[in-house]
């Protein structure tokens, strides 16, 4: 699978992810559920999904904080106050293994924060705080793609979505037809079970291998 950015960013983004959602849950009592959401609708998610360098490794998670909620405050209410803080230290909390695991899953999958976010809410995750923050990853990336598979989010869709192009654009590059693709998005057909001259056209067409369409 194509990444975004080199697995030895992925550290920093991570903990960087970590510590902006601690200290917007912990440090500032934002609502977790709320934060995810603000996080998504600023842009700063898909800044870092693309490895943007100011964003990603460039700003602590204080300023990450700070960035997200000026560019999701209401101009019109006092909903958000900037305070000048400087936190040194922390245990690693929920909040905290939330930003962490979301940041290394993101870069696992290439699913969008958006999509995540979609089909998972802050409480969702917190919740998989016990016993997965002690296990290793993997075994989060895997829960994750259970979850997800579920919702019904085509990796085909999300391979896309992640290339920018448009149903009809694909269909164009790949040579195959628009309601072939619009039903294995769907999942109505099982792109499982797609012959493979198929499967390999639409891979060519994203720039991905066969088996990363699989669901």
């Amino acid at each position: 699978m194509i990444r975004a950015y080199d697995q030895i960013y992925l550290e920093d983004i991570s903990d960087n992810m970590g510590a902006m959602f601690h200290d917007a849950v912990f440090e500032f009592k934002v609502d977790g559920n709320e934060f995810l959401q603000r996080f998504v609708a600023s842009g700063i998610a898909e800044l870092i999904e693309e490895a943007n360098p100011k964003y990603a490794v460039g700003m602590s998670g204080l300023e990450l904080y700070y960035e997200v909620m000026e560019r999701t405050r209401d101009p019109y209410s006092e909903d958000f106050v900037s305070e000048e803080r400087t936190i040194a230290f922390f245990d690693r909390t929920s909040a905290y293994w939330v930003g962490w695991a979301l940041a290394h899953y993101q870069w696992y999958s290439n699913c969008s924060f958006s999509h995540i976010a979609q089909a998972m809410t802050y409480d969702d995750l917190a919740a998989m705080y016990y016993p997965l923050h002690e296990a290793d990853i993997s075994k989060f990336y895997h829960a994750m793609d259970e979850i997800l598979n579920k919702e019904g989010i085509s990796k085909l869709k999300e391979m896309r979505e992640r290339r920018g192009i448009t149903q009809d654009e694909l269909s164009r590059r790949s040579g195959i037809s628009i309601n072939t693709i619009r039903a294995y998005e769907r999942k109505s057909k099982d792109i499982n079970k797609a012959q493979y001259d198929i499967l390999f056209a639409l891979a060519s067409a994203l720039g991905c291998e066969p088996k990363d369409l699989a669901n």
